[in-house]
C-alpha cells in the first residue's frame, strides 16, 4: 500500500488545522479560571504537543532538505533559515506552555491564569506570523516546484 502524501497538500492541511485550534485558543484565553474554558484547553494542548511538533519535524526532515537540494535560491535559503529559527523559539514557548498546564489545577489562581495567558499570547504572536510566512513564501515555492517531490 502506498502511503505517499503530497507535501504541498499536507502543509495546507496542517495550516488549516493549526488555524482552527488557534481560533479556539484565542477564544478561551482570558477565561482560563472558568472550568468550561479549562476543559477546552486539554485538546489544544494535545494538538500543540502532537501536531505542531510533527509539522515542524516534517518540514525540517522532508520539505526543507528537498528544497535546498533541488531548487535552492538565495531567497529560499534565507526563508528556510528564518523558518527553522522560528521553529526553535515556538517550540520553547510550547514547552513552557505544556509545563505550566501540567503544573496547574482548576480552579486557577489569578497568577497562574495570567501566566498561561501571557505564554498563550506569545505562542499566538509567534505562530501567526510564522504561518503567514509559510503561506506567502513557502507554499508558492512548493507550488512552483511541485516536481521536486516526485517519487
Amino acid at each position: 500500500m502506498d502511503n505517499y502524501v503530497d507535501p504541498l497538500e499536507r502543509l495546507i492541511k496542517d495550516r488549516k488545522d493549526v488555524s482552527e485550534y488557534l481560533e479556539d485558543f484565542k477564544e478561551i484565553l482570558g477565561f482560563l479560571d472558568e472550568e468550561k474554558a479549562w476543559s477546552k484547553l486539554e485538546p489544544i494542548r494535545d494538538f500543540f504537543g502532537r501536531n505542531v511538533i510533527a509539522h515542524f519535524k516534517y518540514e525540517e526532515e522532508v520539505v526543507f532538505p528537498v528544497i535546498l537540494s533541488k531548487c535552492a535560491t538565495p531567497e529560499s535559503i534565507k526563508l528556510i533559515l528564518e523558518l527553522q529559527r522560528e521553529h526553535g523559539s515556538i517550540l520553547k514557548e510550547l514547552e513552557e506552555f505544556q509545563r505550566i498546564i501540567s503544573e496547574s489545577a482548576i480552579p486557577l489562581d489569578k497568577q497562574m491564569s495570567e501566566r498561561i495567558n501571557i505564554v498563550g499570547r506569545r505562542i499566538m504572536d509567534s505562530i501567526l506570523p510564522h504561518a503567514s510566512k509559510e503561506d506567502d513564501k513557502l507554499l508558492p515555492i512548493l507550488q512552483k516546484n511541485r516536481q521536486i517531490f516526485d517519487r
